[in-house]
């Protein structure tokens, strides 16, 4: 029902995954999301006009902790929904067993990549959350090309290497390394140094086995990083 789509917008996504290789189908469902979150985000905020704090008792203390917790909600909401369309894109093997589905395929990726691009470009930070929370790296290629506002990633990079994780640092260095291809402006040479500089420093405080669970990834977004700017050939190899 309506009011169940408006508790969980993510039910629009919850259709035949034959959907997924469908464009003008496709289209419509993304039309559909695109008005549900809308129709949440706005009923969350009349929750929050209609039921006044009147009163400091329980966890909530303040109007802006409840505002605080709608916008954690509304962004968990909108980032599952693009992890969801993301992972729509990534091939599978009937894909690959079927030309025409190949095709779709393509189709589907633009499809998605053009809406993924709307909505970085209204929300920056939603684009800051999908990339933190991590996404299968043989998709890379096809955000980087395909998503325009994918530029403004080298903005929060910094931040997203220098994270514990050694699995964000991997997908951190992949990101810049398409990027670089993409966008072979001073601002990314900055940040493909950076992470040149870091793998460096990681290289000399890990253990042997951390090494190579580190640099065996990573090998082919070094080559990307210096055919896009040959000048870090150097420091790559040294």
């Amino acid at each position: 029902t309506q009011e169940n789509v408006l508790v969980d917008p993510l039910q629009v996504l919850r259709c035949d995954v034959r959907v997924f290789r469908c464009g003008p189908i496709l289209k419509i469902v993304l039309r559909i999301l695109e008005a549900s979150l809308a129709a949440s985000r706005s009923q969350l905020s009349r929750h929050l006009l209609d039921k006044p704090l009147l009163e400091k008792s329980g966890q909530l203390t303040s109007d802006a902790e409840r505002e605080e917790l709608k916008n954690a909600l509304v962004a968990a909401q909108e980032s599952a929904a693009l992890q969801i369309l993301l992972e729509a894109c990534l091939e599978t093997e009937e894909d690959q067993s079927k030309p025409e589905l190949m095709w779709s395929l393509r189709e589907v990726r633009s499809i998605i990549c053009s809406f993924l691009h709307q909505i970085f470009i209204s929300e920056p930070s939603l684009a800051k959350l999908v990339h933190f929370q991590g996404y299968p790296r043989e998709l890379l290629f096809v955000t980087v090309q395909g998503i325009p506002s994918m530029h403004i990633c080298l903005d929060f990079i910094p931040e997203l290497l220098s994270q514990a994780s050694l699995e964000k640092q991997i997908f951190a260095v992949d990101l810049v390394s398409h990027l670089s291809i993409q966008y072979a402006l001073p601002k990314a040479m900055s940040i493909a140094r950076l992470c040149v500089n870091t793998l460096s420093t990681l290289l000399s405080v890990l253990p042997s086995d951390m090494r190579l669970e580190l640099f065996q990834p990573v090998l082919k977004s070094l080559v990307r990083i210096c055919t896009a700017f040959p000048s870090l050939l150097e420091d790559i190899t040294s």
